[in-house]
């Protein structure tokens, strides 16, 4: 993997619209982590952004490599008067030992991370067997027109929005991680393509 870099004025915007989103963006980030359960890590707690939907004294632990991210985010916890175990770490590399998580939640997060294989393996590796994925990611676009307009504009995309590939195929990669996708939505939230929704790892 790259040197990570972290990004302060990204963090700032990010911050910024996280408090601006849309209701069908904010339903998203409530299900998602209402889904949450058992002993939770969260994958790239960016700005802290689900902080407000999870169930309060939740087992929780967050990652994040960014941080100015991170900053934002002991922030929004100050605010919100809840205190939350994070620490900085990318998700392709969890300093955490094997089966330790009941959930791993991640939200905007694998469409951002350099090796998005790798990090749903260390989501794997980390959850107990039986465990759950939740997931909310954007995707790319179905269809050759779509798909060819995302796949042009990333280069600059993923400059201008620290790192961030809209035209990734996250659901085919949960997938292929060893994962059995228990639900998955798919929708459009501001314009975007989505999809949402639970992956389970299998118990034996």
């Amino acid at each position: 993997m790259d040197e990570f870099r972290s990004h302060r004025r990204f963090a700032a915007i990010w911050d910024w619209a996280t408090k601006h989103e849309s209701k069908a963006e904010r339903a998203l980030r409530r299900a998602a982590a209402e889904s949450a359960s058992g002993r939770i890590l969260e994958l790239g707690i960016g700005v802290g952004a689900n902080w407000a939907y999870l169930a309060p004294g939740a087992d929780y632990t967050g990652i994040e490599p960014d941080k100015f991210m991170l900053q934002r985010a002991q922030a929004r916890a100050k605010k919100l008067g809840r205190e939350m175990k994070v620490q900085e770490a990318r998700a392709e590399s969890l300093p955490f030992d094997d089966a330790q998580f009941d959930t791993v939640l991640v939200t905007l997060t694998f469409c951002t991370v350099q090796d998005p294989a790798k990090a749903i393996s260390e989501a794997a590796r980390v959850l107990k067997p039986g465990g759950q994925l939740v997931f909310v990611e954007h995707v790319r676009p179905d269809g050759k027109v779509g798909g060819w307009v995302m796949d042009r504009i990333t280069p600059v995309w993923r400059r201008a929005a620290a790192g961030c590939h809209p035209n990734r195929l996250t659901g085919a990669t949960i997938a292929a991680g060893g994962f059995e996708i228990e639900s998955m939505q798919r929708r459009r939230v501001n314009g975007l393509p989505m999809i949402a929704g639970i992956a389970r790892k299998p118990r034996g």
